[in-house]
């Protein structure tokens, strides 16, 4: 969402939306920080610094070196875009929230000669949208039957008696395959009862 700010004498700042928010230090009216032009080991300015949140979620700072009779009004598009009607700087410096790295520098006329001028460093960061942790889907649990063990009971037959066929008489011969369940013809030999008898104990 757009916002603007108007920030007079260091101290005064009139807010519209909340996006831009005056960043005060632990002590004193100004924080020191690194010096971004014509840079050298310990060089230092005093400036005020907002932190600006754009419509992404991104969060970057806005550095203003400080001047005397400070009046600035800024505005910002909620883009990472801003334009200054009423300025007395010379520069503005839109840095990244965590480190003193450049982004974007804003030059007004005393520099640029004319208009302000934009110049782009490493420019506005995108939201840091991670991937999506995969989790990855358990693997399926083999289905476990469990089988019933059948107690099977046996019925164990006696053995059938050892039978000596050749000592039998015809009367015998008969008397046991009637007992086998066949019906021999009485009329036949001996011989041939004793054959059949025998292809019966046979199929036993």
């Amino acid at each position: 969402m757009a916002d603007r700010v108007i920030y007079k004498g260091g101290k005064t700042v009139t807010n519209v939306v909340g996006n831009i928010k005056l960043v005060m230090p632990t002590k004193g009216a100004m924080h020191k920080f690194p010096r971004w032009w014509k840079k050298k080991h310990g060089a230092y300015i005093d400036c005020a610094i907002f932190n600006v949140t754009l419509e992404n979620g991104v969060v970057v700072r806005l550095v203003v070196p400080a001047v005397d009779r400070m009046h600035l009004e800024i505005r910002h598009d909620g883009f990472g875009n801003f334009t200054f009607p009423v300025s007395r700087v010379d520069r503005i410096a839109v840095v990244a929230i965590d480190s003193p790295e450049l982004l974007v520098e804003y030059q007004f006329s005393k520099i640029s000669g004319g208009k302000v001028l934009k110049r782009i460093v490493s420019g506005i960061p995108s939201p840091n949208l991670s991937k999506p942790e995969i989790i990855p889907e358990p693997e399926p649990i083999a289905a476990v039957t469990t089988e019933k063990t059948q107690k099977i009971q046996v019925q164990v037959y006696p053995s059938q008696p050892k039978v000596d066929l050749e000592k039998m008489t015809k009367k015998q011969l008969l008397e046991w395959s009637l007992e086998q369940g066949h019906d021999l013809v009485n009329n036949h030999s001996k011989a041939e009862l004793l054959l059949e008898c025998q292809e019966i104990l046979g199929n036993l």
